[in-house]
C-alpha cells in the first residue's frame, strides 16, 4: 500500500511537469471557454439554460484533454523512456502503476472541471445552476470512457509522434462536432449525421443532462450505453495489445 501511496505521489509531481498536458488540459480549454464564451453570450436571453449547455460541453473537452494527453499520450512517453522497464524492476504491481495514471487522470480532470466553473462565474457572472450529484455521477463515467480510450491510444501508438498524429487528427472533430463548443442541432444535417460516431458527443450530452438533473431520463439511456461500451472496449483492448515496453 505504501509503494501504491508513493507511485501515486510521484505520478501527481510528474504531472506538472509536462507542460503539453497542462497546456491542453488547462490553457486550451480555458481560452476556448472564455472565447466561445464571449462570442455567443450577447446572441443568448436566457443565460443560464445557456450555461447550463454550454459549461458540461466545454468540460467535455477537458475530458478529452485529459483522456488523450494525460492517460494516452503520456503512456506512450513514459514507455519511450522506459519509466515502465525499470518499475518492472522494482516491487511495485502493475496495478499500482494502473491505479497511479487513473487518479492522476481523475485529478486532471476535476482540477480542469474546476476552472472552467471559475472562470464562468468571474468572467461571465454565469448563473451555476447544478445537480451536484448527477453531474459527478456523468463525469466519473464519461471520465472513465475517455481514459479507456487514453489507453487504447497507448496500445496503438509506439511512439510519441504517431501518438501526436492520432491526438491532432481527433482534437477537431471532437471540439466542434460533438457539442462541446458548437450545438450539434446548428450544424448543416450532413454534420450532423457524423456526430453519431464522436465519442465525445454522448458524454457531452451526459454531461448537460447531469448539470441539469436530468441524468436520471430516457435521454440518457444512449448515452450510458454508449460510454459503457467504450470503457468495456478499452478494458478488452489495453489487456491485449498494451505493452509496458517498446516492442
Amino acid at each position: 500500500m505504501q509503494s501504491m501511496l508513493m507511485h501515486t505521489k510521484m505520478e501527481l509531481r510528474l504531472f506538472f511537469r509536462e507542460i503539453i498536458g497542462l497546456f491542453f488540459v488547462f490553457v486550451m480549454p480555458a481560452a476556448c471557454f472564455y472565447f466561445f464564451g464571449k462570442m455567443f453570450e450577447v446572441q443568448r436571453t436566457d443565460m443560464s439554460e445557456y450555461f447550463s449547455q454550454f459549461i458540461p460541453g466545454m468540460i467535455g473537452i477537458v475530458l478529452f484533454t485529459s483522456g488523450f494527453f494525460i492517460i494516452g499520450l503520456q503512456a506512450v512517453i513514459d514507455r519511450e523512456r522506459g519509466v515502465y522497464k525499470r518499475l518492472k524492476g522494482t516491487p511495485l504491481r502493475p496495478a499500482f502503476v494502473l491505479q497511479a495514471i487513473i487518479t492522476k487522470g481523475f485529478f486532471a480532470v476535476f482540477a480542469g472541471t474546476l476552472e472552467i466553473i471559475i472562470i464562468a462565474k468571474l468572467a461571465f457572472n454565469a448563473p451555476l445552476v447544478i445537480n451536484v450529484a448527477q453531474f459527478v455521477m456523468a463525469l466519473v463515467l464519461s471520465s472513465c470512457a475517455f481514459f479507456a480510450i487514453g489507453f487504447i491510444v497507448a496500445s496503438v501508438a509506439r511512439r510519441f509522434q504517431s501518438g501526436m498524429a492520432i491526438g491532432f487528427v481527433t482534437l477537431y472533430p471532437m471540439m466542434f462536432l460533438s457539442g462541446a463548443t458548437i450545438p450539434v442541432e446548428s450544424l448543416p444535417s450532413s454534420m450532423q449525421t457524423v456526430t453519431a460516431v464522436i465519442p465525445l458527443k454522448y458524454a457531452v450530452h451526459l454531461l448537460q443532462n447531469g448539470w441539469s438533473g436530468k441524468l436520471f431520463t430516457s435521454s440518457s439511456i444512449v448515452d450510458v450505453i454508449v460510454l459503457s461500451v467504450i470503457v468495456g472496449l478499452g478494458i478488452v483492448i489495453s489487456r491485449k495489445y498494451f505493452r509496458w515496453d517498446i516492442v
